[in-house]
């Protein structure tokens, strides 16, 4: 038997009108907060991953934080590979907010909900957070419409991601976390490197401009893409052109007096004896 019609929840008037409550809400006590859409630039077609990605868009919307007293998940744990943070975090994004804004990004996976896998920037804290998980169905449908996503957030951990947004104070996080290669440049050449253009050898890409130092002719960049050996030239976006002198090893440290990084590596090279022919013993 069908339910009474007089008595039907799903009235457009009072979805509208519901939904401003929900958005007006969200303005007041919601933070300011930025969403990154992911790009994938190169898919692993057996594993499913993305072998590289970058993050080129920020969008800036408001956004609920649920979790009032601090961040949930185990927090700050000391473990066998150092202190680790564990920060997890529930965002609250509404629906017209995401449709009017986000939605159209044509790097999306879908464009019917936020994506895992995408980042959300919190200014307040100053972290990067990446969304594991999104909820669409909470709260169930009152007055028979969905007014907001849930997404269910950790901490995001570096991996090689590229950021071109446009907002140093997201971009710095790939500076401050991505491998580097420090050049000694031939002072013979011309011109100067600017940060973040990107350099070639022979026409072909070899990375980005991290900083470049005129007075002792130091170049380092990142998104390396190629073996560099010295004697290459190195041509920037701008037109500074130099040869590479040196190159520096950034693998070789200085003995820590807070750790035993060095002492551990001159100690390891005496374990084994790589001249002999068969390290496990001889046959006779």
């Amino acid at each position: 038997m069908a339910t009474n019609v007089f008595f039907n929840h799903a009235v457009s008037t009072e979805q509208h009108l519901y939904e401003d409550l929900v958005v007006e809400s969200l303005r007041i006590y919601g933070h300011e907060t930025y969403y990154l859409p992911r790009e994938v630039i190169q898919e692993d077609s057996i594993l499913g991953e993305d072998v590289q990605s970058t993050f080129g868009d920020a969008y800036s919307v408001e956004m609920y934080l649920e979790n009032t007293d601090a961040f949930e998940g185990e927090g700050d744990l000391f473990s066998k590979f150092g202190v680790q943070v564990k920060d997890q975090a529930t965002f609250v994004i509404s629906l017209r907010t995401w449709e009017r804004f986000i939605s159209l990004d044509s790097n999306l996976a879908t464009s019917l909900r936020p994506n895992e896998g995408d980042l959300i920037y919190f200014p307040m804290s100053g972290s990067i957070f990446e969304i594991k998980f999104v909820e669409h169905e909470n709260p169930f449908y009152q007055v028979g419409k969905l007014f907001v996503f849930k997404m269910q957030c950790e901490l995001y951990e570096y991996s090689g991601e590229d950021f071109d947004t446009g907002i140093d104070t997201i971009d710095i996080v790939e500076d401050q976390q991505a491998y580097q290669i420090v050049l000694n440049m031939d002072s013979t050449g011309t011109g100067n490197y600017t940060a973040n253009e990107s350099l070639t050898r022979d026409g072909i890409n070899v990375g980005e401009v991290v900083s470049w130092t005129p007075s002792s002719h130091k170049l380092s960049l990142k998104d390396n893409t190629t073996t560099l050996l010295v004697g290459d030239t190195i041509v920037g976006a701008n037109g500074a052109s130099y040869d590479i002198s040196s190159i520096v090893d950034v693998l070789s440290f200085d003995n820590d007096g807070n750790a035993q990084n060095k002492d551990f590596e001159d100690n390891a090279d005496n374990y084994l004896d790589f001249s002999e022919t068969n390290p496990f013993g001889e046959v006779t």
